[in-house]
């Protein structure tokens, strides 16, 4: 009897981490897949030569944004639209602030208790970082500041 609760307890623990496997894979496929089309994109109409790193953003449409170097070795930045793999706008990295420029902006500007996340998005044609922080009370807040200079854009505060 003993010996078939092992085995029980043993064969439950094996399908609970084999079902939470599948679960995690199932839902990154689509976001690899995505992002598998963006790149197949980009370097198919020679924007850029290598593809360095890609980020998620969702915005009022969801676009992958995509670090890499062109075939001048210029660092880039290409906004592509998810859905349709449309590339709207290409800048380039030393024509903006840095991610770390733009969470220093907030610290200084903001009662920041945490920085949680800074990420590029792009809104009217305006590329921008979007910084997520929490204050010393524990609220949520959102900063956007313009990638080119890092003026603020807007602000969602205390959520």
């Amino acid at each position: 009897m003993l010996n078939w609760i092992k085995f029980l307890f043993l064969f439950l623990l094996a399908l609970g981490f084999t079902i939470t496997i599948v679960v995690f894979y199932q839902a990154e496929k689509p976001f690899t897949t995505s992002e598998n089309r963006a790149k197949e994109a980009i370097l198919a109409n020679n924007v850029l030569e290598k593809v360095d790193k890609m980020d998620h953003f969702h915005g009022k449409t969801s676009w992958i944004t995509v670090y890499g170097t062109d075939k001048n070795n210029h660092e880039k930045i290409i906004f592509v639209e998810e859905k349709t793999t449309k590339i709207l706008k290409a800048v380039s990295i030393k024509d903006g602030i840095t991610k770390r420029k733009a969470k220093d902006i907030i610290q200084k500007e903001e009662n920041v208790e945490k920085v949680l996340n800074a990420s590029l998005g792009l809104e009217n044609d305006t590329p921008f970082w979007e910084v997520s922080y929490l204050d010393n009370e524990d609220f949520l807040h959102y900063a956007y500041l313009n990638f080119a200079d890092g003026k603020w854009l807007k602000r969602i505060s205390k959520l």
